[in-house]
């Protein structure tokens, strides 16, 4: 299979003044006055057709200007970069839009942008119409749209258009939760109709289960590249280590949220913890173990959720995760339409320390968060021996003796 992308030592290098002037002094006297920055150096990579690639790093590693060399509104300063087929970019939210012009006026610019003749766009104006669902807001200026009303805009008119490498940018943490989903779903659909994609988002999990490779970026250079599992586990470890111990918060779990259309996670408890007065819940190693999750009622498909779990040590460690979509356990609505279930775990394996839960609702995409519960139900967990050992957990094991 052929390489939609190639890059073979690309860099993209800015020139900073200290005063504007110093840019035309330059050019008079021919000395030079400004500072180079290194945006990007020596990035090399390939991905193959059909295949997809997430970009992480922290803010100013030099992600949006991967994009805009890849996207080809930039040109390397140095290497090359190379990119098979059409492509569609989504990058900063409006790029490409005139204020004043209707949606529907923009999304006819949008389209003859992308290389359609009129007949062409008139053909695909009714699918950007239908997929961006702002209805009568389609005939007012884009001036007055929302920062999501744009993101729906802008993704329509590139979804529609079908390219076969589809560039796509955070521009997607502003849209509500509908069209997240919706988009979403689009972007795997493509993959699966032979697509190349690239998604950069701060969203880990979104990358780990939309990508199959990743590039981890860090100062304008890549500081690993790999299977995606692999980048984001590293990159996650490497922020960690940066970070202070930073004390537990929770958040109130016997509050319910506003009712949504959307399945939400109304409470989370746990079960079978001996309560001390003033004390966290208690429990002991080798102990049942449970949690019990209820969702509100929704008018939603109930086969579409599924809820994760993670337990995290008080250091920040994850201990444990796994979520009713893995176990391909499928969830089931009571007459009201709301869910309830219990995560039951019978010999808790944790050793002595603080601990407390994440609990997700998901998509059955395993893309998509409804809701989630973060840094929820501190509890703690004591031996009854140190003859249960030491460190995280238990592990069963046993001893083999030698005898000559």
């Amino acid at each position: 299979m052929s390489a939609a992308i190639v890059l073979q030592k690309a860099g993209v290098c800015y020139r900073r003044y200290a005063k504007p002037r110093d840019a035309l002094l330059e050019w008079v006297l021919r000395q030079t006055r400004h500072q180079a920055f290194h945006a990007l150096q020596n990035i090399s990579f390939a991905l193959e057709q059909g295949s997809s690639l997430g970009i992480i790093g922290d803010n100013g590693a030099g992600k949006s200007t991967l994009l805009r060399l890849l996207a080809g509104n930039l040109l390397p300063s140095s290497g090359s970069c190379v990119v098979q087929g059409r492509r569609s970019a989504l990058l900063e939210l409006g790029t490409g839009l005139h204020g004043e012009y209707s949606g529907l006026d923009n999304a006819r610019l949008g389209l003859a942008l992308r290389g359609l003749d009129q007949a062409a766009i008139e053909q695909q104006l009714p699918k950007v119409l239908a997929f961006a669902e702002l209805g009568e807001f389609i005939q007012q200026p884009v001036k007055t749209y929302s920062n999501g009303m744009v993101v729906r805009l802008v993704f329509a008119v590139a979804a529609v258009v079908d390219p076969e490498v589809l560039i796509v940018d955070e521009a997607l943490a502003v849209g509500d939760q509908y069209f997240q989903k919706k988009s979403l779903d689009h972007m795997r659909a493509s993959l699966e109709q032979g697509a190349t994609l690239v998604f950069c988002s701060h969203n880990l999990y979104q990358v780990r289960e939309l990508c199959k490779q990743a590039v981890w970026l860090e100062q304008g250079q890549v500081k690993m590249l790999g299977e995606s599992q692999a980048v984001v586990d590293a990159y996650q470890d490497s922020v960690r280590a940066r970070q202070a111990p930073q004390q537990i918060t929770t958040k109130n779990s016997a509050e319910p949220k506003a009712s949504s259309s959307f399945p939400v996670l109304q409470d989370v408890r746990l079960r079978c913890a001996q309560e001390q007065a003033g004390l966290l819940p208690l429990f002991t190693t080798w102990q049942r173990f449970v949690v019990e999750v209820s969702v509100d009622r929704v008018a939603y498909a109930v086969a579409d959720i599924h809820i994760g779990l993670v337990i995290r040590r008080n250091d920040e460690i994850q201990c444990y995760g796994i979520s009713t979509l893995h176990d391909q356990v499928p969830l089931q609505a009571q007459a009201d339409g709301s869910i309830k279930a219990r995560f039951v775990i019978e010999k808790l394996p944790l050793l002595s320390g603080e601990y407390c839960l994440e609990v997700w609702l998901i998509d059955s995409s395993g893309l998509h968060v409804y809701d989630a519960r973060e840094r929820c139900c501190p509890f703690r967990v004591q031996q009854s021996s140190q003859a249960q050992g030491i460190g995280l957990s238990w592990i069963p094991h046993q001893w083999e003796m030698e005898v000559n």
